[in-house]
């Protein structure tokens, strides 16, 4: 089908439809922006391009003219399948589901890159659900070299934190294990329809070979990540109470690897967590 080359074009046939608040549904009308996002995804003849959520499809007819081998769809609004249905090329799919249901293993060849303008309120579970979880692959990971999703501003700063910022979150530490990630730009709020309050940024995530550390109890290392960050303001010692070791032997433990016994969970990178977990798991097994 021919390509909206502007975004009075795109808005015009935003604007027949009736965008469901509930579902996140706001149309990316700026043709410009599009494109760039396509390009981010660095796509080659031999690439299975997955979409999640495509919405009116002004990105999948981008995408349906890049070379990609396949293009597959999967869209939670049934009334947005029957509007883009029986537009586009063979080697496009468009498939009614919940992505975050939606098992891409029974996809073949195998989805190799995956784009997105994803809804904010769900962007954790769906990098979650196409990576897997810390020592819990998914089963289709391994093929899947390349993200490029458009999410809010301050999620996007939450993958890319560092460190002792405030931002430094759980899914920080989930970027770390599976993939390198970067900002390639923002997109005001006047490139949707209909025009959400918050600003968007485009975040391109590349696979990493391996993850960055390998913790000697995994179980343990995990315990600790989800114990850090569920009450991030307090000292880290302070939410490793379930260990049973004492506030006080956990800081002198901390000392020993290099950890300040009063940092926060937000101050540790997944390298220095690796190394207090390694460490506590050896004191746990004297006791």
């Amino acid at each position: 089908m021919p390509v909206s080359s502007t975004r009075e074009e795109l808005l015009a046939r935003a604007r027949r439809v009736f965008a469901k608040k509930k579902l996140g549904q706001n149309f990316f009308v700026d043709p410009d922006r599009l494109d760039k996002i396509v390009e981010a995804l660095e796509i080659t003849p031999d690439d299975h391009v997955l979409e999640v959520g495509f919405g009116l499809a002004f990105l999948t007819e981008r995408l349906a003219e890049s070379g990609a081998a396949r293009l597959t769809g999967v869209e939670l609004d049934r009334e947005l399948i029957e509007y883009s249905q029986n537009k586009f090329k063979k080697h496009v799919e468009l498939i009614h589901g919940d992505f975050l249901d939606f098992d891409l293993g029974q996809l073949q060849p195998p989805v190799t890159k995956i784009i997105g303008n994803v809804p904010y309120q769900i962007t954790t579970p769906i990098i979650a659900h196409i990576f897997g979880e810390i020592g819990e692959p998914s089963s289709w990971s391994q093929n899947i070299s390349t993200v490029v999703m458009t999410i809010q501003m301050e999620v996007a700063e939450r993958i890319v934190a560092k460190p002792g910022s405030k931002a430094y979150s759980h899914l920080t530490i989930l970027k770390e294990w599976f993939f390198d990630a970067e900002i390639l730009f923002d997109v005001p709020p006047y490139c949707f329809f209909p025009v959400p309050e918050v600003t968007s940024s485009v975040v391109r995530l590349r696979k990493k070979e391996k993850p960055p550390v390998e913790p000697v109890d995994m179980a343990l290392f995990k315990q600790i990540l989800k114990a850090g960050f569920k009450q991030r303001r307090k000292m880290l010692k302070n939410n490793l109470a379930f260990l049973k070791l004492g506030e006080i032997r956990v800081g002198e433990i901390m000392r020993s690897v290099s950890v300040n016994p009063n940092a926060r969970a937000e101050d540790l990178s997944i390298i220095q967590f690796a190394t207090l977990a390694d460490a506590l798991a050896a004191e746990l097994k004297t006791h």
